[in-house]
Parts: structure tokens; C-alpha cells; sequence
């Protein structure tokens, strides 16, 4: 058995685990570097993974998110359920209110930030079935947004923390993944095998706060840019965000769980309630209140469907839409859960299961409903009855003119190009026909099935986002030169319009400058929020709502990667967490650099593959502890733990 670490380093504690902490530095530190040297390899690679698990395990995935539920709420009714999360006499370190607002805020609070007008209003354009801009469309689309945030994602990390906080706080082993598999393994968790599943635990952790921090980097400057002119949209800026944010969060982490995160989830609670009640006075009142109930009902109502379906008689486009979603989502809440688990597990001791599944499940999908639905149905609400018309002298709402192709030539177009089916440039007139606006709906060839492409023509390096063709290195829509034997006729043209926000949401949307696409999800929220009186408020609370999930999420991150990283300690020491919480920050944001960000999500998606065999296997691991437990066949020393005895020697050895 490795023994933890202590030193004092630079005037501060370091407490390692001689295995897992260095394994762990090392190997995400090598993918960062091969990230940044092959970043488009890295892309498809992973798109290769991710789709080959989608082809074959999407099922696994269905059945065990359903099945993790179900778990959950079998043990809160069970006469385990009067079992306690620490010693008979133990009892909660938080009140109940404060305890809710950690685990929402270190939970899924930067998502619900970013996806709360953006999926709803997604699925309502593009549902599963059926077709898209109706009312039942906009049914669906709640309703479906509800799935992705409620029930199943709660079970799961309700089993993941409560298997954690049974066995470190119960049974009185270190507080790491390795002791869920006591019943299992024995002591051979304190072995090789044990340290291969902590440092998986902290890969996770980390690759998936990171994707998380990007988003909410980009979240915090499209906020800045669109409402308050700040600066523009730009991995530069971003980056420095990153920095600033981090150093905040450095700060929180210093101050302690009882202090830096407490207070700041409390803070942050009361700016997102305030947000959620602005909208339900200021907007639709009504609308919302009956959309709220007919919300949960339809919810309630689809659960059963939904947790089984699988989309094998839709096929075509409908098998993509739920490879994108429902997989997804699905595969990173897996991959999350090492994250999320601890650190619920580490702010629930003292607690018996029943009220920490009751309030664990409950709490945050009550939360979810209503969130989802004031931000959700007051966007679906401004799509149908309104026209978002922002200040146009700060964006512009300036996208891409599309206009019908050109008739196209028998074998050659006007430029006397080759035309075939896979490499075809279609030319239309704009305007008095003076300039001229180049369409490529196919003239692009695919390397290696990846998202990034090659130019049929001079070997550019292009992808797209929205449907305009970008440069894969600096994200700036692509426009042919004269010398690749094309007119110079610079930038795409562009056209203002007022556009109801479902249109900005499926527009490429240029910035001012017309230099580049504006990331329209990121700026979802605020769009919404401009159809109202304080927008400079409500967008200011916003940003700052933001930027405080982000300090809580990498605060929160940076505590449970230390305390696997150190092998169990339930308060890990600062010098550690520092490494951990910079760590963090450097991860998101060379990976925002070397444009990885997607890359590094498609990684942490499929780390959930055998994040979801581990957590199978932690559920019989943990319903065959409690089993022991209530036989009296526990360890003396894990008896005398439960009973608050001190050990004798005798039962120490």
C-alpha cells in the first residue's frame, strides 16, 4: 500500500499520493501538448471514437441511465434507507439550504446557463420527430430539454456520491473512488488497480471541467461584447478571462469549502432566482406559470418513453439528432460524474440515504423545471409572438445573404471550373449583379471523416460553422483570392435584418466587422433578455452569474481532483489544490488556443464508456456493502468506525 506524501513546499503543505498524482499530472499534461501539435488528428480521432461508441453502445448507455435511477430510488424506499452517511452520531456539516445551493452551483449551473434558451429553442427548429415550428414542436422541445437535465442525470450522480460518502464516511475508508470497490477487491484497492481507477476518476474530472470552463469563458465575453460592446468574441480574450477567473477562483479556494464555496454558491443562488423571477414578472407571467405545470406533466408523462428510446425505427436524420443529444448528454453526465459525485459526497455527510436521494433527486429536477421553462418557454414565447431587435449599432445581426444558385453549366461553371458532383462551386448574382457571392455546398473533400476539410482547389484548410465556410485555423469565413483563380472580391456579403430569435439562433450571424462568425448559442441568453426593460442589468447579472459558476465549478474541481489525488484526505492541502485549480485553468485555455475545445468534449464523452461499467459495478459494490452491514459482517475496525469507537490495537492490526 503507497502511503500519502507530506512536504512543505514554497512555504505551503503538499499532500500527494505518490501513484495517483503524478500519473495524473503527467498524463493530462501529454494530452494537452499532443492537443496542441496535432489538433486536428486529435479532432478526428476522437469523432472516429465517439461515433463507433454511438454505434454500438448506445444502448448500454439508455439502459444504465434508466437502471441508476431506479436504483436510487429503490434504496431511499428500502429499509436502507435509515442508514447514515458517516457514524451513528454523526450529523450534517451545512444547512439544508446551503447545501442545496453547492451541489446545484458546483453541479450543472454554468450548462443551465449556457443551454437554457439554446437547446429548448433547438429542439423546437429541429425536434426528434415530427416537424419543427409548431406548438406541438414547442411541447416536445420542453419536454425533452426536462429529460436531458432531470431524473436520470440526478440518479446517476446521486449513486456516484452516495457510494462515495458511504464508504469514506461510514465505513471509514479514504474518501476515493478505489474504496466503492472494498466488497468487490478487498484490500487490493489500496493496490495498482486501485490507483488505475482513482487516476481515471481525476482524467474525467478534469477533462470535463475544462470543456466547462471554455464554455463559460465564451458565455462571459459574448455577453460582454453584445450587450456592453465590449471586447469582441475572440480565443485571445477568452483566454484571458480564463486567467482572470481562475486567479478568482485560486482566491475561493483559499478561504475554504466553509467559506469560499459556501458563500458563493449562496450568492450566485440569489442572482439566478432573481433572474428566474425577473422573467416570470417582466415576460409572459401567465404563459409561463401554465407552460411550468403543463411542463411537468408532459415530462412525467414521457419519462417511461424516453428513458428506453433508442431511435432505432427513425434511422437518417433523426439517428444523428440522437447521437447529438441524447448520447451526449448522456456520455457526459457519465463522464462527469466522478466530479459531481465527490464533491456531493464530500458536503452530505451526516445525512441518512433517504433524505440525501429525496433531495438529491428532487431539489435540482424541481430546479431544472423551472429554469428550463422560464428561460426555455420566454424564448420559444419572444419566437412566436415577437422580433428580437437588439441595438443594431453593436452587432448588427449581419449573416450570411444566401441567394438561389446560379444555373449551373453542363461540365463547366463561368469560371471555366471542373464540375462533378463532389467538387462544385455555385455562383449567384447579388443585387444589380456587380458582386458577386460564392456558395460551397460540396466543394470541399473530407480528410479522414473529420470535421476539418480541405479545399478541392488550393488545399485550404476549411471547416464550417453555421454553414459558412471558415478557416480552420484563424475561425475567419474563407474567401478565395484571385491568384486561386477566383474574382477578389474580399468578405461574404452581408445583410441586416431583425430576426425573431429562433433565426439568430439558425443564422450565421457575422460580427460587425464582418470578420467573423458570432457564436449565437453563447449569445442566446442575452438576446433574450434585450426583448426586455433593464436589459443592462439583467445581462450584467447574468455575466456575473457566470462567472461565479465558473469559480465554483473550478474550485469544487480542483477539491476533489486533490482529494483523490492525495488518497483519500477529506480536506486535502492548499498547496495541491492550487496545482490542481491552475492546472485547470491551463488545460481550458491551451486548448481554446490550439482550437481543441471540441476535441477535449468529445474525449470526456467518451470517457463515459468505461465511467458507465465502473458505476455498474459500484452499484452492486454498494448494495452488497449495506447487505454486510446489515448481517453484522463488517471489518471490526469499520464497526468500531460506524459504533464512534476508537480501535484497539488488537483490531487495528
Amino acid at each position: 500500500m503507497a502511503k500519502t506524501i507530506h512536504k512543505r513546499v514554497l512555504g505551503m503543505d503538499v499532500e500527494a499520493h505518490p501513484i495517483v498524482f503524478p500519473s495524473g499530472a503527467i498524463l493530462i499534461i501529454a494530452f494537452v501538448v499532443l492537443a496542441v501539435l496535432f489538433p486536428g488528428e486529435a479532432l478526428i480521432r476522437f469523432k472516429q471514437v465517439q461515433s463507433w461508441i454511438s454505434g454500438h453502445f448506445s444502448w448500454l448507455y439508455i439502459i444504465s441511465m434508466t437502471g441508476f435511477l431506479v436504483f436510487a430510488i429503490y434504496l431511499a424506499l428500502s429499509p436502507f434507507g435509515g442508514v447514515r452517511l458517516g457514524p451513528d452520531d454523526s450529523r450534517p456539516e451545512f444547512s439544508r439550504l446551503s447545501w442545496f445551493a453547492m451541489l446545484f452551483s458546483a453541479g450543472m449551473g454554468i450548462g443551465m446557463l449556457f443551454f437554457g434558451v439554446s437547446e429548448p429553442m433547438s429542439h423546437y427548429l429541429h425536434p426528434a420527430t415530427g416537424d419543427g415550428e409548431t406548438l406541438e414542436a414547442a411541447q416536445k422541445a420542453m419536454s425533452t430539454t426536462l429529460f436531458h437535465w432531470g431524473f436520470q442525470t440526478w440518479g446517476l450522480y446521486s449513486i456516484v456520491a452516495l457510494s462515495l460518502a458511504y464508504f469514506g464516511f461510514r465505513r471509514g475508508l479514504p474518501l476515493s473512488f478505489r474504496s466503492v470497490f472494498y466488497p468487490v477487491i478487498g484490500n487490493r484497492i489500496h493496490g495498482r488497480l486501485g490507483d488505475l481507477i482513482d487516476i481515471m476518476a481525476i482524467l474525467a474530472t478534469l477533462f470535463g471541467l475544462a470543456t466547462s470552463l471554455g464554455l463559460g469563458a465564451k458565455q462571459v465575453n459574448a455577453g460582454l461584447n453584445f450587450v456592453f460592446g465590449g471586447p469582441p468574441q475572440s480565443t485571445s480574450v477568452q483566454v484571458v478571462l480564463i486567467a482572470c477567473i481562475t486567479a478568482m477562483a485560486v482566491a475561493s479556494l483559499i478561504s475554504g469549502l466553509h467559506v469560499g464555496i459556501k458563500w458563493l454558491s449562496n450568492i450566485n443562488m440569489c442572482i439566478a432566482a432573481f433572474l428566474l423571477l425577473f422573467l416570470f414578472v417582466v415576460g409572459p407571467t401567465v404563459y409561463l406559470l401554465e407552460a411550468t405545470v403543463q411542463n411537468t406533466g408532459s415530462y412525467i408523462q414521457d419519462l417511461v418513453d424516453r428513458s428506453f428510446w433508442t431511435a432505432t425505427y427513425t434511422g437518417g436524420s433523426r439517428d444523428d439528432w440522437f447521437s447529438s443529444w441524447t448520447l451526449f448528454y448522456w456520455g457526459w453526465w457519465i463522464a462527469w460524474s466522478p466530479f459531481v459525485g465527490m464533491f456531493i459526497a464530500r458536503i452530505s455527510k451526516g445525512r441518512t440515504i433517504r433524505e440525501f436521494v429525496s433531495g438529491v433527486l428532487l431539489v435540482p429536477t424541481a430546479v431544472a423545471i423551472i429554469w428550463m421553462t422560464g428561460f426555455g418557454n420566454t424564448a420559444i414565447h419572444q419566437e412566436l409572438y415577437q422580433t428580437v431587435s437588439p441595438n443594431m449599432s453593436q452587432n448588427g445581426l449581419m449573416h450570411n445573404y444566401s441567394p438561389r444558385p446560379y444555373p449551373v453549366q453542363a461540365q463547366h461553371d463561368q469560371y471555366g471550373l471542373p464540375m462533378t458532383e463532389d467538387r462544385q462551386w455555385l455562383a449567384a448574382p447579388v443585387g444589380p449583379g456587380e458582386t458577386m457571392v460564392l456558395l460551397d455546398p460540396n466543394n470541399v473533400e473530407t480528410n479522414a471523416q473529420g470535421r476539418v476539410y480541405h479545399t478541392a482547389f488550393d488545399n485550404t484548410p476549411v471547416t464550417r460553422k453555421r454553414g459558412v465556410l471558415v478557416s480552420a485555423a484563424s475561425g475567419k469565413p474563407y474567401w478565395p483570392t484571385e491568384k486561386n483563380g477566383f474574382p477578389p472580391d474580399g468578405q461574404y456579403l452581408a445583410v441586416t435584418n431583425n430576426l425573431t430569435i429562433g433565426g439568430y439562433l439558425d443564422s450565421p450571424i457575422l460580427s460587425a466587422g464582418k470578420s467573423r462568425t458570432l457564436d449565437t448559442q453563447a449569445t442566446a441568453m442575452f438576446v433574450m433578455f434585450q426583448a426586455y426593460p433593464l436589459t443592462w442589468l439583467t445581462a450584467l447579472l447574468g455575466t456575473l452569474s457566470v462567472i461565479l459558476f465558473f469559480v465554483t465549478s473550478s474550485d469544487s474541481a480542483s477539491l476533489v481532483a486533490d482529494m483523490i489525488a492525495s488518497g483519500g484526505s477529506e480536506d486535502p492541502s492548499t498547496g495541491t489544490r492550487l496545482f490542481w485549480a491552475s492546472l485547470e485553468g491551463v488545460l481550458a485555455a491551451v486548448l481554446l488556443v490550439a482550437g481543441g475545445l471540441v476535441a477535449l468534449q468529445t474525449g470526456s464523452i467518451t470517457l463515459g464508456l468505461p465511467f458507465c461499467v465502473i458505476v455498474i459495478v459500484m452499484c452492486g459494490s454498494l448494495l452488497h456493502g449495506l447487505k454486510r452491514e446489515k448481517a453484522g459482517l463488517l471489518p471490526s475496525v469499520q464497526q468500531d468506525h460506524i459504533e464512534g469507537r476508537k480501535p484497539t490495537s488488537a483490531r487495528a492490526k
